[in-house]
């Protein structure tokens, strides 16, 4: 059989509203503005609400299953069919005329730009949700962040722009149904959060990293233990979940653990925390720092920027016996990464020494060939292998 193009397949999800097929499989009802029911895949109470169909995007989606797609999708999955015989058993090709064709590109586009405008739409209203909570967060020092950096033999820069202190901060994951039929985030926890603003290329604020500590006594007790990172489990599967999270935009953005206007010299890693032992480390030595920026990225992708293609892993291998894919170690130029300030004559990269080796080698790498500049030198520092620099700070004060 010949490709089926765009247009022809466009045509077929057009003369098969997903409504008037998922309804022929299970039956649906309206809850607020979605029709749900049990799944015609792997059936359900006639109550539940995991299987959902959204008719304005022409797509189903269950959270058992877990599956979803367009109405073709629907029928391969419900009738146990390919993707050929499920067009087929939707009418199969029909010829398409330039007046069916332009029709049908332009409805795409519609599509298209309002999926964007909507994407943009909700970034803008996340992002100006967290500088609402960035703004109404206390300055960190003499917190239980502090205490909890403390703890871990970490001093604080007398100005420290980039990080601030939340008394309560909600821990959300997953999704709940409210009172009236809809999906709505679920909060599983609340505590006090240590939270660094990210700041985008252009100056503006991006989103929040957030860590949740955990306070075993009163905040106000400063003779008992450091804080340490929440344990907060999901209440379903009893999962550890990660005590961090990052939410806007962090793409190109940086945490500014001490900011500078014009740096000379700047230190870059992954975490708040091995950003701030190098700091500790230098100003505890009496280095000069006069002419110093040190920013936190968040993640070792932000740092190093994306990469032109994958390659093999030298050894990790998948499932199913195939090498593992990693980042190459050359940079994706497109991507600009990190603003680097022009004023920048010594750039330092630090690199984990506890993060997989190879996949921390190649970002190191990509970062460096990614913010070469005539005239600039480019440092990659690691800590030892199975170490990170907090660690080699506590040994040292050991």
């Amino acid at each position: 059989m010949a490709r089926i193009t765009d247009d022809e397949l466009d045509d077929i999800r057009a003369r098969n509203p997903i409504a008037d097929v998922a309804s022929g499989y299970t039956k649906l009802r309206r809850a607020g503005g979605r029709l749900v029911g049990p799944c015609p895949i792997c059936g359900g109470r006639t109550s539940s609400q995991r299987f959902e169909v959204i008719e304005k995007e022409g797509t189903w989606l269950c959270a058992v299953c877990p599956d979803g797609g367009d109405v073709i999708r629907l029928v391969e999955k419900v009738e146990g069919c390919d993707f050929r015989a499920a067009i087929e058993k939707l009418g199969g090709r029909t010829a398409i005329d330039a007046a069916r064709a332009k029709e049908l590109f332009e409805e795409r586009e519609r599509k298209r730009l309002a999926r964007e405008k909507t994407s943009a739409d909700y970034r803008e209203a996340e992002r100006k949700r967290l500088f609402r909570t960035w703004k109404g967060a206390l300055p960190i020092h003499d917190t239980v962040a502090a205490r909890y950096l403390e703890g871990r033999g970490l001093a604080l820069p007398d100005h420290c722009p980039g990080l601030r202190f939340m008394p309560t901060m909600s821990y959300w994951h997953g999704e709940t149904i409210d009172e009236r039929g809809r999906k709505a985030p679920r909060q599983i926890y609340a505590g006090p959060a240590m939270c660094g603003a990210f700041i985008r290329p252009d100056g503006k604020f991006g989103g929040l990293h957030l860590t949740w500590l955990n306070v075993a006594t009163s905040p106000d007790d400063v003779t008992a233990p450091a804080p340490v990172k929440a344990e907060i489990l999901d209440p379903d599967s009893g999962e550890v979940l990660n005590s961090k999270k990052m939410r806007g935009s962090k793409t190109g953005a940086y945490i500014a653990i001490v900011m500078h206007d014009a740096p000379r010299r700047l230190v870059i890693g992954e975490g708040i925390e091995t950003v701030l032992s190098v700091w500790t480390a230098m100003h505890q030595a009496g280095r000069p720092l006069d002419d110093m920026a040190f920013w936190a990225a968040g993640d070792l992708g932000n740092l190093a920027g994306r990469a032109n293609k994958t390659v093999n892993h030298p050894t990790l291998k998948r499932p199913n016996g195939q090498p593992q894919k990693v980042p190459d170690r050359f940079p994706d130029l497109d991507d600009l990464g990190l603003s680097i300030p022009d004023s920048v004559e010594e750039l330092i990269l630090l690199g984990d020494g506890d993060s997989e080796k190879v996949l921390t080698e190649n970002a190191m790498e990509r970062a460096a060939r990614r913010y070469a500049r005539q005239g600039r030198v480019i440092r990659i520092a690691f800590a030892p292998s199975g170490l990170d620099f907090n660690d080699l700070l506590k040994a040292e004060a050991a």
